[in-house]
């Protein structure tokens, strides 16, 4: 499977402990050297930079150059956003992975636009229990620990993922 993910997500999840989900659910992914800079570089001492560091020497994080930099400028340009995510969505839209990991809006939009799929950090909790690494009162807990840590997200997509919570909690 092939996945690029963006800086929020590896900070997120981060953030509540949970960064292995990343390889145990998708394995080896892809992330912009941007997005590098950003969680490593800039970011050193601050969740997710000693844990993605680790994951690049280990090798399941690999980091990528993007193949056309005028593209990433034309879209940080166009759409306002920053290089790092501009990279990423540039990355997709070179690799054409099965999925992007982002929390962020402007990149969820421009990848949803471009026909390519996208998952954000509660995305990945629901494939945590589909796939049994997480339980369902696991999940519930790690969304209230999300939202402690600083993840924005809407009631409406709260709700989306309350009634997911139940219908999946209902199957087991």
């Amino acid at each position: 499977m092939r996945v690029v993910v963006d800086a929020s997500v590896l900070i997120h999840l981060s953030r509540i402990g949970r960064f292995h989900l990343i390889k145990s659910l998708y394995g080896s992914v892809l992330i912009s050297s941007s997005v590098y800079e950003e969680v490593v570089d800039k970011g050193w001492g601050l969740p997710g930079s000693l844990e993605t560091e680790k994951a690049v020497d280990d090798g399941w994080i690999k980091v990528v150059s993007v193949a056309n930099k005028w593209k990433v400028r034309e879209l940080a340009k166009k759409f306002k956003i920053q290089i790092a995510n501009a990279e990423t969505v540039q990355l997709a839209l070179e690799e054409k992975p099965d999925f992007v990991l982002a929390d962020e809006e402007e990149i969820r939009r421009l990848v949803e636009e471009n026909g390519l799929r996208i998952r954000g950090c509660l995305g990945i909790l629901i494939d945590g229990m589909r796939n049994g690494v997480i339980s369902v009162s696991e999940a519930e807990r790690l969304v209230e620990e999300l939202g402690t840590s600083g993840y924005r997200v809407s009631r409406e997509i709260l709700k989306t993922f309350d009634a997911l919570l139940k219908g999946l909690g209902k199957r087991r």
